[in-house]
């Protein structure tokens, strides 16, 4: 079964963030900035990127929940936690660069068209049925993916390079959940965003 296609030209919003190690709990990455009082200098352009990504985290978990009201699945209940946890850090990064809150945090309302976009179409597609869901979880995951890459790939500030290993090493747990869930049920998840060798590298690392 193909997943619901999404137009690309709105997933592929603006992205920001980069790496380091990171410790686990539960299989998550849940660690925290290493000198974690010190200033954090950014452009205007990582500022806005991260600002992106504090968004499009909070709406992660906001998806995620409204799934496990409607359906009774493990990564709806685990995954929203993490979500949590890596909103907070990008909190922390942006109490430390001196950024102004990210817009109001209303339930089901986002400061960013892209986020809001993403989120209204991806609720939709998984309020049809479970296996909708976790698809949408998948693809939300991939993109997560695809965006902390580019966040990586686009600054030299080190604390924002090393939070965004930490996510992104999150998002590939918990795209592998998503497709574990579904190939339990019979579906085979054909990747949408990323490259497919990359995708079936990421896969092959939780087996």
């Amino acid at each position: 079964m193909k997943i619901y296609a999404i137009t690309l030209s709105f997933l592929l919003g603006t992205s920001v963030l980069t790496a380091g190690p990171c410790a686990q709990k539960n299989g998550e990455c849940c660690a925290a900035l290493p000198d974690s009082n010190a200033p954090v200098m950014l452009s205007a352009s990582a500022e806005a990127a991260l600002r992106f990504q504090i968004d499009e985290e909070r709406m992660a978990g906001e998806l995620y929940r409204a799934f496990g009201k409607q359906w009774s699945a493990r990564p709806f209940k685990n995954i929203p936690r993490a979500e949590d946890r890596h909103y907070a850090l990008l909190l922390e990064l942006a109490a430390r660069a001196g950024l102004s809150p990210v817009g109001a945090t209303t339930a089901g309302r986002f400061e960013m068209a892209a986020v809001q976009a993403r989120y209204d179409t991806l609720l939709a597609s998984g309020e049809a049925s479970l296996i909708s869901a976790f698809e949408a979880g998948a693809l939300l995951e991939e993109q997560d993916i695809a965006d902390l890459q580019t966040l990586v790939a686009a600054t030299d500030n080190e604390d924002l390079k090393s939070v965004a290993t930490i996510l992104e090493a999150g998002s590939r747990n918990h795209l592998r959940a998503f497709v574990r869930n579904l190939r339990s049920r019979g579906i085979e998840y054909a990747p949408q965003i990323l490259p497919e060798d990359e995708f079936d590298r990421i896969i092959g690392a939780g087996r």
